[in-house]
């Protein structure tokens, strides 16, 4: 197909090992432990964000409440609320959840982006959709946050660089690609971010 094809095969494979990279790097910075990959939101830690930033008011054990969405926007101080890079971000199972619930004047808590380019929003937040936020609804379990993003710093130490293998697989008459790249990330303020906890 390499040879062959009109299509630049080249650029679809970079393009979907980038993906895959992507991928993995979304995963560690949800969840990632901070031994031998970044330190994750979601991840409680003392050298990031402890347990002290979660909040669990108003939550059941297997649902977020909207008590609770108020709770968490109420724990992070005013100037952070203000910022563009402060957002909630839940994976979609949340989102769906929350997008039912209503306040005490049956108002739904979220809010569409009416705008084109205006993001959907949640008490006037921004909302981030992510498949890699722990969505497992179940007792002390976490389900998303709040948080001033720009606190959670990434650094690339090795670009990512593609090395085509054309001779290795020559017996079998293919092609092999290997990506390599080096990052690491972690929480570097705290008081920045509010964890959503169920009860």
């Amino acid at each position: 197909l390499i040879r062959v094809s009109v299509l630049n095969i080249d650029a679809l494979v970079r393009e979907r090992l980038a993906y895959k990279v992507a991928l993995v790097h979304e995963r560690a910075f949800m969840t990632g432990t901070g031994s031998n990959q970044p330190l994750g939101l979601f991840t409680a830690s003392d050298k990031g964000i402890s347990t002290a930033r979660d909040v669990s008011t108003g939550n059941t054990t297997t649902a977020i409440g909207a008590d609770n969405l108020f709770e968490m926007a109420y724990t992070l101080k005013g100037h952070y609320l203000g910022r563009p890079s402060t957002k909630w971000i839940f994976h979609r199972l949340a989102l769906k959840m929350i997008r039912k619930l209503k306040d005490g004047n049956g108002q739904y808590l979220w809010q569409p982006g009416l705008t084109q380019g205006q993001p959907d929003t949640i008490l006037g937040i921004g909302v981030i959709n992510s498949e890699h936020v722990p969505c497992t609804f179940t007792t002390g379990l976490y389900v998303g946050m709040l948080g001033d993003f720009s606190f959670y710093w990434i650094v690339d130490a090795l670009d990512a660089a593609i090395q085509v293998l054309d001779q290795l697989y020559a017996e079998t008459n293919q092609t092999g690609y290997i990506i390599r790249a080096e990052s690491d990330a972690m929480p570097c303020l705290e008081e920045a971010f509010v964890r959503c906890k169920l009860a």
